[in-house]
């Protein structure tokens, strides 16, 4: 049995024009130490998806389906119960750790936040376990920066801070939500680096969010590429990208910066821009940026064909048999 088991996840945010479907119809598992990358453009819904299995979505917002944590559907939870799963069984690294780390409090607290309300831990016990993590995580001097304010530290330190926190219950999930956003190639390595090594030390789950295909095929062993709040594409990243059978997969890879590319040369680009959640094409979500698209991507929304057997895909203009 799957430690976490996501079946029809779908999402409903409330816009200026209505009620607008964020996430369609999500599916997919990730077992015990296992690690599961989400791939796609900025709007594509990768980071609904993970803020809807913590129950932290916006106002107003719908969820349905079923999100399922060791035989608890999480979506059938009230606030308190919640409250005993996020960061505890399932932690999260925001995207920003500027704006996720509270400026007035000294980091030192922050860490040990979650080690009082779910281990119980305070004073000195509670210190000497902030202290561990942030060594744990690489934070140069960390007796000297346990009480220094989030806008003392680097961002990549502020990274490594936002990593303790999520490790110091030892969870048995880490949601990595764009982890090395506005960080240089260098520090982007190592966060990448040092959330893999934790993963497999602790045995935790990962499911790590980006844009990049690059860091998703580095860092974990199964894919999900995401569209217009859909999975288009998914499988073993080994089989996903020696064979990417989705025209937008396809385009997400021709746009990444390759080594040797002469200078004046422009990167491919994918035609168009990802559409407002109340304008996308009513059966493939893709069917408004693809060159591929015929009358049927506009009329049938299109099943996933298995292109070998662990590799999927959603796309009316490819063979393979359709489960």
């Amino acid at each position: 049995m799957a430690l976490l088991s996501v079946e029809n996840l779908t999402v409903e945010l409330q816009t200026s024009r209505g009620m607008a479907a964020a996430v369609r119809g999500v599916s997919f598992a990730l077992e015990r130490g296992g690690t599961l990358g989400i791939v796609g453009e900025s709007g594509c819904g990768k980071s609904i998806t993970a803020l809807a299995l913590l129950g932290l979505l916006p106002d107003g917002a719908r969820a349905r389906g079923r999100v399922d944590l060791d035989g608890t559907d999480l979506l059938t939870l009230d606030e308190d119960a919640l409250c005993h799963i996020r960061g505890n069984r399932i932690a999260m690294i925001f995207q920003e750790p500027m704006t996720s780390l509270n400026p007035v409090h000294r980091i030192g607290r922050q860490i040990a936040e979650p080690l009082r309300l779910h281990r119980g831990m305070r004073g000195a016990a509670a210190r000497e376990e902030v202290l561990r993590l942030l060594d744990r995580v690489g934070l140069p001097d960390p007796a000297r920066r346990i009480d220094a304010y989030p806008h003392q530290l680097s961002g990549g330190q502020r990274q490594r801070v936002m990593i303790a926190m999520a490790l110091s219950c030892a969870p048995d999930i880490l949601l990595a939500d764009e982890p090395t956003t506005a960080l240089d190639v260098t520090i982007q390595g190592q966060i990448l680096d040092l959330i893999s090594e934790l993963v497999e030390d602790n045995g935790m789950g990962l499911i790590l969010i980006s844009h990049d295909l690059g860091v998703i095929g580095e860092t974990v062993d199964n894919v999900a590429v995401m569209y217009g709040g859909a999975i288009v594409e998914e499988g073993a990243a080994d089989s996903l990208f020696a064979n990417l059978a989705h025209p937008y997969s396809q385009g997400l890879f021709a746009a990444v910066p390759r080594p040797g590319l002469s200078r004046g040369n422009r990167l491919n680009t994918i035609p168009g821009t990802v559409p407002e959640l109340t304008d996308l094409p009513p059966a493939c979500t893709f069917a408004d940026r693809c060159a591929k698209a015929t009358d049927i991507c506009w009329a049938q929304v299109p099943v996933m064909n298995r292109i070998d057997p662990d590799h999927r895909t959603a796309c009316h203009h490819l063979g393979g048999s359709v489960e």
